[in-house]
């Protein structure tokens, strides 16, 4: 049997301590005991090692376990601060938020104006306006350039009130006052031609933390008021489209980040404003509308319901115009419009402006541009109406405004009628100095109007409007002053003086004996207006 060194050593000094114990035994015998005990301390020695080595690994899971724990705390604190920097952040923009929303708090006043004189070349009141053709006998609707041709002087004063609350929630007071008369006079009467009106008043409310999802930033209002949707040809003084009334709503529904709704109720009786020519304050004409917006595109639908309004069979028109109602007008109806606005471009041409309009209504909802406000069309009345306008910067000092505006209709106000009339107009504006401008206007409108037979009420006499067709246009010049930009063609204010020429198909002097065409000193082969207006709005 082997035996190291070491066993050896260790053997020789347990020999000499127990040399005693040691002389009983037999040489072998000492020698297996001493190699037990070797054996016994290398195993213990084994056991120690292992020990030590769990030991060890111990300390380097708890050291890792350690050095986690620490990364953890480390991502914690910093979660923690980027979080008490957003809270803070969020706070510094709700901050900002409500200082902004206050800053638009207080009181509110705006207000729109044009006032001036209009003679003719006798030296005499001069006759004109953009609805002077026999084709606006449809309800005002057709329209020819204003420039030189107004003279009615009319006043718009909106007044206001806004009060954000500590929520952020906030609500919006608006009333808008209005008059308009024909009369030169320093001091106007009340008449047929001058009437106070309040316009408006209603209160719209928004930022409810109680509005989630698509309603989050919605806008609820009620009172009276002209739709927030309505958009407009300034150049013609005519409504592209315009809904207006009593009644309540929600707008700025967003159903995605391009796509929201706005969805009104209104109210409205027929006629035009100060119309004293019937009676008919029970009857409601009730229009329910929905107008949804993706990015530039609009889609406008609305119904109409006027519960009554076939029953009115006395021989008053309810829209002011004399004309004697059908036996068959309409109770409700539908009207639907499909829009384009682009603010950045001239039809995708150039830099500018262009809005379009195809807009098709029956029923009560064939008066296409102000919506609900004519109760004498029949219950089979049909029309479809295109309007586009654009402006457009040219060269270094020009901008051009053209327009159009087409509207066909049919068993209008009597079955079998038809009315077709298109405007066209164009305004120039040449910048000369920083606040002088060159103004020029010219419209040409053609009409085809086939009244079949509708009759109207003139001087107690019962008269026919007369099927007639023609052109008629009108030329402007009007030399300008202006403050502000004087290269913006709709900038205001403005003080013009001008020169109107209009001239007109003969055969539209016979439509009817109380329109302007074919009046006294106001016939067919040239008329003259001079003037000076003056036009704002802020």
């Amino acid at each position: 049997m082997r035996i190291s060194v070491i066993s050896a050593a260790i053997c020789c000094g347990i020999f000499g301590m127990n040399a005693s114990q040691a002389a009983s035994l037999t040489i072998e015998q000492r020698l297996a005991i001493l190699e037990a005990k070797v054996n016994q301390a290398q195993r213990e020695a084994q056991e120690a090692k292992a020990h030590a080595q769990k030991a060890e690994m111990r300390t380097q899971k708890a050291e890792a376990r350690a050095d986690v724990a620490e990364k953890q705390l480390q991502q914690l604190t910093v979660r923690a601060t980027a979080s008490e920097q957003m809270v803070q952040e969020t706070d510094k923009k709700m901050t900002a938020q409500m200082a902004k929303d206050r800053a638009h708090d207080g009181f509110e006043f705006n207000a729109y104006a044009r006032a001036g004189l209009l003679v003719n070349n006798h030296g005499k009141g001069g006759r004109g306006g953009p609805s002077v053709s026999p084709a606006s006998s449809l309800n005002g609707d057709a329209h020819a350039g204003r420039l030189g041709n107004e003279k009615d002087n009319y006043i718009e004063l909106s007044l206001g009130k806004r009060v954000t609350f500590d929520d952020g929630s906030w609500t919006h007071f608006k009333t808008m006052i209005a008059d308009g008369a024909n009369s030169p006079d320093p001091w106007v009467q009340d008449n047929n031609s001058h009437h106070i009106n309040v316009r408006q008043i209603y209160v719209e409310m928004g930022d409810f933390n109680d509005f989630t999802g698509p309603t989050k930033n919605a806008i609820i209002w009620a009172g009276k008021r002209f739709d927030s949707r309505n958009f407009d040809i300034h150049f013609t003084d005519s409504n592209i489209v315009f809904l207006g009334g009593a009644g309540g709503g929600i707008s700025g529904v967003k159903w995605t980040p391009a796509f929201q709704g706005d969805y009104n109720v209104y109210g409205r009786n027929f006629g035009d404003l100060g119309g004293d020519h019937y009676n008919d304050n029970d009857i409601q004409d009730l229009m329910f509308t929905a107008n949804h917006y993706y990015n530039n595109w609009q889609l406008m639908l609305t119904g109409l319901t006027a519960q009554g309004n076939d029953k009115l069979k006395d021989t008053t028109s309810t829209t002011g115009s004399y004309a004697l109602r059908s036996d068959n007008s309409a109770t409700h109806g539908y009207f639907s419009m499909l829009a384009y606005h682009d603010k950045q471009q001239f039809y995708g041409l150039a830099p500018g402006v262009s809005e379009t309009a195809l807009q098709y209504g029956r029923g009560l909802g064939a008066e296409a541009r102000q919506i609900g406000s004519d109760g004498d069309l029949t219950d089979k009345a049909m029309s479809v109406r295109f309007a586009s306008y654009g402006i457009l910067p040219f060269a270094k000092n020009w901008q051009l405004a053209p327009s159009v505006i087409a509207q066909h209709s049919e068993d209008r106000y009597r079955n079998g009628d038809r009315y077709d009339w298109a405007t066209f107009n164009l305004r120039a504006s040449q910048a000369i100095t920083t606040h002088f401008a060159l103004l020029y206007e010219a419209s040409w409108q053609y009409m085809d109007l086939d009244a079949n037979g509708r009759t109207y009420r003139d001087n107690n006499a019962v008269n026919t409007y007369q099927n007639v067709k023609g052109g008629f246009y009108k030329l402007t010049f009007a030399p300008t002053f202006k403050v502000g930009n004087v290269f913006d063609i709709k900038a205001r204010p403005e003080i013009r003086f001008f020169a109107t020429y209009m001239n007109w198909d003969k055969e539209l002097d016979r439509y009817a004996t109380n329109d302007d065409f074919g009046s006294a000193g106001f016939t067919a082969g040239g008329n003259w207006n001079f003037g000076v207006q003056s036009e704002i709005w802020f």
